[in-house]
């Protein structure tokens, strides 16, 4: 009897410390390093990982890229303009786009994700960049970013990371559309879906998409973490969106 009562006291503490020590430190996995940007040798050597999917069986991606110098202060020095057309096709860049965009394609295609998934994993590294206002950054309050500069500067505010967004998305052969919510001065991105997506559409969220010039677009949010295409935050206060065509 005092056998069994202790036997069972030794698998009750084993219980107690597998799901209060072991198991925790199992599941646990550290946080993504932020985005590092060093000089060596007239490059721009960057690293930032991210995370996806989220949750446990989620895990942590990482890029590596060196960026001539010279290609970003090209960049740097031109003038801005509010077409934002100049941001996300330039041709200057679209070998070094089209480079990141085949990088996160053969990844995503290597986990055997749907187009979805796909999507959602090219955005998961935009949002993994830190949000920084122009104004601590560059000096000006209102300053586009190129890609390039996005990626050296270690991130950017909505208006940077959605340009850099569609400028991969374009680079994967999708349609998009920049989305200027005006009353949030917000702005985030359309991709271009197909009309079988809206009639299959069955993820635990509504899927918040737009018309224009008889196609439809996808709303993807390119701030915060998490957000999945389709998927718009609840606390925006815009009822409708400008569509921006690049």
């Amino acid at each position: 009897m005092l056998a069994g009562v202790l036997v069972g006291a030794a698998v009750g503490l084993l219980l107690f410390l597998f799901f209060t020590q072991l198991l925790p430190s199992l599941l646990y996995q550290p946080p993504p390093l932020p985005p590092t940007v060093r000089e060596e040798n007239g490059y721009y050597v960057i690293t930032y990982e991210w995370r996806y999917p989220t949750g446990p069986r989620g895990k942590t991606w990482r890029y590596e890229s060196r960026i001539p110098k010279e290609a970003y202060w090209f960049f740097r020095n031109r003038p801005r303009v509010r077409d934002y057309r100049e941001y996300v096709d330039n041709p200057a860049d679209d070998q070094w786009m089209a480079h990141l965009a085949g990088l996160l394609e053969n990844a995503a295609r290597g986990e055997r994700w749907d187009e979805l998934e796909r999507i959602d994993f090219v955005l998961a590294f935009v949002q993994g960049w830190p949000y920084t206002p122009d104004s601590v950054t560059t000096g000006y309050d209102e300053y586009p970013r190129y890609p390039i500069e996005t990626i050296v500067d270690g991130g950017g505010d909505c208006e940077d990371t959605s340009l850099l967004f569609a400028s991969l998305m374009r680079a994967l052969g999708y349609g998009v559309v920049l989305l200027l919510l005006e009353e949030d001065r917000h702005m985030a991105v359309g991709v271009e879906i197909p009309q079988g997506v809206v009639e299959r559409w069955n993820r635990s969220y509504p899927l918040t998409y737009y018309s224009h010039a008889g196609r439809l677009y996808a709303y993807c949010e390119t701030t915060g973490k998490g957000w999945r295409v389709g998927q718009r935050p609840e606390g925006l206060k815009s009822t409708s969106a400008r569509l921006l065509p690049v």
